[in-house]
């Protein structure tokens, strides 16, 4: 399918509404730093792959999209919101940016953004999206409230395309090569196109890539600009190898200051230019670039001398080495700052019993029996029993994973240790 440009847009479209829905939104004005935004992390599932993406669910210590800390059920999203809301007045803005995309997840998705809307009718939501899905998306954004909508557009070129997205998942069939990025673009503009015209404020990403769409920007631009797109934010590629992204595996360098700066003034011809854009977390909460410690802030009266009861999935009992769905027995421990106490080993009917893939027919839903433990320790978990736990009040680490048993106590140990001196800001579980 050719998709083409609509006429040339007005410049000035910042109406009344717009501007209103502009003051408050610190992400697409740079007046609004003044005001706090949070997002979000409920949308784990992605229906594309992008070659500078790896998402972590388990990490503290990366500051970039696609990262989170803990996954959230919607219930646990209103109530962090309510929460947040009570410390930080000036959160005006909640998002939902993944750590997937949250319109391949849209009963997490829609369900989270009406159980805010009850809390407060004010509040600004907003989506960011690859825009697969968001033709189909679009008219229940619109009904659940949505003004503010982000969406990540790399290219208009296919053949540029193919070189940053390996496959795109699509009316059951996964893409791949021209196919996949042409299906990609098609369906961003036909998104983008129907969003400006049900009156959303549109914003577009697009990561500056050297030597794959850096000279593409100019013309991507313009065509946004044709569009009617309100804001333009070119960032730059986070390619740090050890965040383990192709790109960063493959040696792709990011672009410099200077690069940057050179394409943000191309695109600038035909577009207005954000400039200020943080590349947050998809669990970041506060003003850009001042990010609250959500984890003290949900739990500021943390009783950090109790023991924690851990139980560990292990296969050779001296490795954290095993799948949680297929534990059927856990090593246990009690662990304070001052002692690592062995207990006895805990018994239950596991969770996959099954394939290896866990198919759901095969799952044991209830996890009530493991709910006396403060944590668990595995080398992997499925996203369904993850949430479910959290939902019990267990955390699940995997940070550990294939790590010795002793040593991942050992620092959990310390870091309830640096506690208790407050000598550390990390929750427990959330330090490596």
């Amino acid at each position: 399918m050719t998709i083409q440009a609509l006429g040339e847009q007005p410049k000035d479209t910042k109406t009344q509404e717009q501007a209103a829905l502009v003051e408050k939104h610190p992400c697409f004005s740079k007046e609004g730093h003044r005001y706090a935004r949070m997002h979000l992390p409920v949308a784990p599932a992605c229906n594309i792959q992008c070659n500078y993406c790896n998402r972590k669910f388990d990490c503290s210590n990366e500051t970039r999209p696609g990262v989170v800390s803990k996954l959230l059920s919607p219930a646990m999203a209103a109530r962090r919101f309510q929460k947040v809301k009570q410390h930080v007045p000036e959160t005006q803005v909640v998002g939902i940016a993944g750590p997937g995309d949250p319109l391949a997840n849209p009963k997490a998705t829609l369900a989270s953004l009406k159980a805010i809307a009850k809390v407060d009718s004010e509040v600004h939501l907003c989506i960011s999206t690859n825009g697969l899905a968001l033709p189909d998306q679009l008219d229940d954004l619109i009904a659940a409230g949505v003004k503010h909508l982000t969406i990540t557009i790399n290219c208009i070129d296919a053949d540029i395309g193919q070189k940053i997205y390996p496959w795109v998942y699509f009316n059951q069939q996964r893409l791949r090569g021209r196919k996949a990025a042409q299906t990609l673009i098609d369906r961003q503009l036909i998104g983008l196109e129907a969003a400006i015209k049900a009156g959303m404020l549109v914003k577009v990403n697009t990561v500056l890539i050297p030597g794959i769409n850096d000279h593409h920007i100019e013309a991507l631009a313009e065509e946004l600009g044709r569009y009617g797109a309100f804001i333009h934010n070119v960032m730059p590629l986070i390619s740090d190898p050890a965040h383990g992204t192709y790109f960063g595996l493959m040696g792709q360098r990011g672009p410099t200051k200077e690069e940057l700066d050179n394409a943000r003034a191309l695109a600038g011809q035909s577009m207005s230019q954000m400039t200020h854009c943080q590349q947050c977390r998809a669990d970041a909460v506060g003003k850009l670039g001042q990010d609250i410690d959500i984890a003290a802030l949900e739990n500021p009266t943390a009783n950090t001398s109790k023991p924690l009861h851990i139980a560990i999935a292990t296969k050779s009992k001296l490795l954290i080495d095993q799948h949680f769905g297929h534990a059927s027995e856990f090593s246990t421990y009690l662990v304070s700052a001052d002692s690592i106490e062995k207990q006895a080993d805990f018994s239950w009917q596991q969770y996959c019993s099954g394939s290896d893939e866990c198919e759901p027919e095969s799952q044991q839903k209830d996890l009530s029996a493991l709910n006396h433990f403060d944590q668990i320790l595995c080398s992997r978990i499925g996203l369904a029993p993850k949430q479910e736990l959290a939902e019990l009040g267990v955390e699940v680490v995997t940070q550990y994973a294939l790590r010795d048993i002793e040593q991942a106590l050992s620092a959990i140990q310390q870091q309830l240790q640096a506690q208790r001196s407050k000598a550390s800001p990390c929750s427990v579980g959330e330090c490596g």
